[in-house]
């Protein structure tokens, strides 16, 4: 099921103070089935999308986009910006990549990052995550797992495999100046890993409501920001 136009507006609109004037040259690293890059194409970018799964690239190419298939740290060139969106988290060498990356960057070039903060998710936040999927399972709108007790053990066990926000940020500040903003994100991952939507159709609706109602709660204090927009600028 295709979510962009409901993802991708969200994501430009965090994305884009941190890149440069329209046209840069943007490497997308895990670019799936290219939504984000054509959308950034659109705009006026010369993107070139990136991903090491044959199937999504082919769909990527299918959008317009302009794609390379093959892993990240076997692409050479020289950009404005390499983007990653919600991949550089299951890295099997964050720093190499990223220290990859920064070398396809022109001096001034930035490595930007959408990305979550596993580890952010507290007692709330699971129990926010969980009980929505629990709703919309019994609803008969979504096919997914959910757990009866212990939320917060339960995502822990479920991402402790994946690279920390810290650990990410870490590894951006090494290459270059970081900027951040933290973002909703818990929205995104109501479906969990393999979930499967039974009414397509009407799921762009329930998670623009379930967005807005992680966003109110973060407001009021009651929730964490669990996503992650950051920017590292590459002086050399």
């Amino acid at each position: 099921m295709d979510l962009s136009p409901l993802a991708v507006p969200h994501t430009l609109a965090h994305l884009t103070p941190l890149l440069p004037p329209a046209p840069a040259r943007i490497l997308e690293a895990g670019c799936g089935r290219g939504a984000l890059a054509a959308a950034l194409t659109e705009l006026g970018h010369q993107v070139t999308g990136v991903d090491r799964n044959a199937e999504m690239a082919a769909a990527a190419r299918e959008r317009g986009v302009d794609v390379i298939h093959a892993d990240v740290l076997d692409v050479t060139g020289e950009y404005d910006v390499v983007l990653f969106t919600r991949s550089l988290h299951h890295a099997d060498d964050l720093d190499a990549i990223v220290t990859h990356a920064a070398s396809l960057l022109k001096p001034g070039g930035r490595i930007v990052v959408e990305e979550f903060g596993w580890e952010r998710v507290d007692q709330a936040a699971a129990e926010f995550a969980y009980d929505n999927a629990a709703l919309l399972v019994a609803a008969g709108l979504l096919d997914t797992e959910t757990p009866e007790t212990d939320p917060l053990g339960t995502w822990t066990g479920n991402h402790d495999r994946l690279h920390r926000g810290t650990t990410m940020l870490a590894a951006l500040a090494s290459a270059g100046e970081l900027t951040t903003v933290d973002t909703p994100m818990l929205w995104r991952m109501v479906d969990g890993r393999g979930g499967r939507w039974l009414d397509p159709g009407r799921a762009p609706a329930v998670l623009a409501a379930l967005r807005a109602a992680e966003q109110r709660r973060i407001t009021a204090g009651t929730l964490p920001r669990a996503g992650i927009v950051a920017s590292a600028l590459i002086s050399s």
